[in-house]
């Protein structure tokens, strides 16, 4: 599928197909790869099957949740900083950037051509009012708290600043732990875990 508006791959959010009696969680990762914008879904391909039989061990029906990404458009390369520029790089190209998120990282800004992205994200997220996000790695820690530095923010629990009385628990990308790391399954794991028990606090 390709958005016409970037010309870009896109997948959508993927809403739950199973009624949630309860709390809601919510899960959201970062863009999406080659597989999830050829299918139009969010996690699918080898991520999307760790993160299934990981929310699965700790007793999450993926059919119960909200899964999303923070853009729903495939960037280049599967480059994520594709969507954020230093002020400097930015004016040099004559673009704008939207300083109201903040530094992603040490220097880079969100290009404001794609802010629409996590308000879009916010709006959805107010509509399905989760009581827990599980932040899938850095960029989708900075949308949601404002935060940098997952590894040291992974397995913590912070306020949402999209949606007032949310919690969110970073942990790492599925894809990372795929590039080398399956020694951190267990911290995964225990994130998740971390999640479900703030979820079953509500």
């Amino acid at each position: 599928m390709t958005d016409l508006r970037t010309d870009m791959p896109f997948a959508d959010y993927q809403y739950p197909t199973k009624p949630v009696d309860g709390p809601r969680l919510a899960i959201v990762g970062e863009a999406p790869g080659a597989e999830e914008a050829r299918q139009g879904t969010p996690f699918v391909g080898r991520s999307g099957k760790l993160l299934d039989e990981s929310l699965a061990a700790v007793g999450i029906e993926r059919a119960e949740c909200l899964v999303a990404n923070v853009f729903r458009h495939q960037p280049p390369g599967n480059k994520v900083g594709h969507f954020f520029s230093s002020r400097a790089r930015a004016r040099k190209e004559g673009r704008e950037i939207d300083e109201s998120w903040g530094a992603f990282g040490t220097s880079d800004r969100l290009l404001a051509e794609f802010a629409g992205e996590i308000e879009h994200l916010r709006a959805t997220l107010a509509d399905y009012r989760p009581s827990v996000i599980v932040a899938l790695g850095r960029t989708p820690t900075w949308a949601l708290t404002g935060k940098n530095g997952i590894l040291q923010l992974r397995g913590t629990v912070l306020p949402c600043r999209l949606l007032d009385g949310v919690e969110v628990v970073p942990t790492f990308h599925p894809s990372y732990l795929l590039r080398g790391q399956l020694v951190e399954q267990p911290t995964f794991l225990a994130d998740l875990r971390l999640a479900v028990s703030r979820l079953n606090r509500q």
